[in-house]
């Protein structure tokens, strides 16, 4: 009888069980992340890193802690997810698979500046942040080097595509040329330039542009910004900047305490000055 069972149950056919991919459940994973992402940098901004829990980004999300342990992992993960959901984000799919597909070198590293200006404009707060914190925190530092690999990597890629369609410069390997490119992309630039110096958003991507082109494409074009007219210097308008925001910050805080009598340290140091 037991027998009998057995076999009967060995000639059954096993039902195989399929793999099962729901695109609305992948969709949902996507907005999840987002809200935990978005509920992070809101969480940085006003409390900073260190008093940001995974707990208390799951309030902000309005999701359960164990959603974001399951989408982050920890801390330095959330730092992870906010850095690729800004520099992946699919606003620049259409950009970013448009440049491989133009065969020219010259329009093609004309779209590679236009390209680094709009990402490096929306990521710098991010790279700011991480910027800041690395010199305090390991973890943070650990993450601009990660960041700084994850850049590379991607400028590997669009040389390897350059090297493939003939226009690396002859005598130029590709990993030298990445090196260069990636030497050419780096946050630290766009922050010199656009913050610091005020140039624009356009002459970035000009000057990007010209030298990828010269340094890796052995491009033969006129450098930006010949003969233009005097320029002030940007330092000198940085400067100005800072000075108006000094004074609005004095007068403020003179508002503020109007009608009140100074302590006579303070009134000794208002007259030394």
């Amino acid at each position: 009888m037991a027998r009998k069972a057995a076999e009967d149950v060995a000639a059954k056919p096993v039902k195989k069980t399929r793999a099962y991919h729901s695109p609305s459940r992948k969709e949902q994973a996507n907005v999840t992340k987002a809200r935990i992402v978005a509920a992070a940098m809101q969480l940085m901004k006003e409390k900073g890193y260190a008093d940001m829990t995974l707990e208390s980004i799951a309030r902000e999300a309005g999701v359960a802690p164990q959603t974001v342990y399951a989408v982050c992992g920890s801390k330095k993960g959330v730092l992870a997810a906010i850095l690729e959901t800004t520099v992946e984000a699919k606003k620049y799919d259409k950009l970013r698979d448009s440049i491989p597909q133009i065969m020219t070198g010259k329009e093609r590293v004309r779209e590679i500046g236009h390209f680094m200006s709009v990402l490096m404009e929306d990521a710098m707060p991010v790279f700011d942040i991480i910027r800041g914190m690395s010199v305090l925190s390991p973890e943070f530092a650990e993450q601009e080097y990660d960041q700084s690999m994850m850049l590379l990597e991607k400028c590997r890629k669009s040389v390897h595509k350059m090297a493939e369609d003939g226009m690396l410069r002859p005598g130029l390997s590709e990993e030298r040329a990445a090196e260069l490119y990636w030497s050419i992309s780096t946050p630290g630039m766009h922050r010199r330039l656009t913050k610091m110096l005020n140039w624009s958003s356009e002459e970035y991507a000009a000057w990007v542009s010209y030298l990828i082109g010269v340094t890796l494409l052995d491009w033969d074009s006129p450098m930006p910004f010949l003969n233009e007219g005097p320029r002030k210097s940007g330092l000198a308008c940085l400067k100005r900047k800072s000075a108006e925001e000094k004074e609005e910050s004095v007068s403020v805080g003179e508002d503020d305490d109007a009608g009140k009598e100074p302590a006579p340290r303070t009134r000794r140091r208002l007259k030394a000055s």
